[in-house]
């Protein structure tokens, strides 16, 4: 049966623990955390020392909340305090040392964190996010609020993502980098606003074959080196190469983008609106 109380030898006696919160069993909460409101937390979770966690919130199994990390408080937004609003928590991720996630506002209703994400220390995931599986923030990383992480991506360290932003699967954006437009699938992006080429560790570490990344190696340079429109450019992907699957999503992601996407950084200069 889940715990509402702290009453269990693996909670710390200073941590506070809210009658309205459900623990399963076997969760460790350490020196005074605190566990405030509604909050449901699955098994095999860990909550270290100091951490804050503010429901509604739902937090799945087997997750890691690190010291002084803050999760579920209401959002920073100035006319919307998310009264009735929530953060949902996948399973398996790890949510190191003060990170800070918020709760949506009445627009989207909720923050969303997918699973086996690892958040390291100190990044900021702002209200109405989602983020989605296996992505990896990287220390310091902002992420500002309605964006959108899509499984596997990258933000290093210090990278900073406007609200509204797009991430697409398995794109990465490197130290210090940020972004006002959404950032294709597969790509990298260095610096500010400026797609560098593809992330080619990331898709040979996920496996892709030799075909998909030759593919979207032609989609990259169709796009980005030959100076199309970006409706000119997507037309010639789809005719050369809509056939493979990777090279498809690329497509679709860009034609769903209502912020436009970055242009290279060595494109002569041009930069141009995608």
């Amino acid at each position: 049966m889940p715990m509402t109380l702290a009453d269990s030898e693996l909670i710390h006696p200073t941590a506070v623990i809210s009658a309205e919160a459900v623990l399963a069993p076997d969760v460790q909460v350490g020196p005074f955390a605190i566990v405030e409101g509604p909050v449901s937390i699955g098994p095999g979770c860990v909550i270290e020392g100091h951490a804050c966690l503010t429901g509604p919130m739902e937090l799945g199994r087997d997750n890691f909340i690190g010291h002084g990390a803050v999760l579920g408080k209401a959002p920073q937004h100035r006319r919307d305090p998310g009264d009735s609003t929530r953060l949902v928590v996948g399973d398996g991720n790890v949510i190191r040392e003060y990170v800070t996630i918020h709760r949506g506002t009445s627009a989207r209703g909720e923050t969303r964190i997918g699973q086996r994400n690892y958040l390291m220390i100190g990044c900021h995931i702002g209200h109405d996010a989602i983020v989605g599986d296996g992505c990896t923030i990287v220390n310091g990383a902002l992420i500002g609020g309605h964006a959108e992480l899509q499984d596997g991506c990258i933000l290093s360290a210090h990278a900073a993502v406007q609200q509204h932003v797009r991430i697409g699967r398995l794109a990465m954006i490197g130290g210090l980098g940020s972004t006002t437009k959404d950032v294709p699938p597969f790509v990298l992006l260095q610096g500010y606003n400026a797609v560098s080429g593809l992330n080619l560790v990331g898709l040979r570490r996920a496996g892709f074959s030799v075909k998909a990344i030759n593919a979207l190696r032609d989609a990259y340079r169709i796009l980005y080196k030959e100076g199309r429109t970006r409706t000119t450019a997507l037309e010639r992907i789809e005719a050369d190469l809509g056939h493979i699957a990777e090279v498809s999503e690329f497509v679709s992601f860009i034609r769903q983008s209502s912020l436009g996407i970055n242009p290279a950084r060595d494109a002569d200069r041009i930069h141009r609106t995608f």
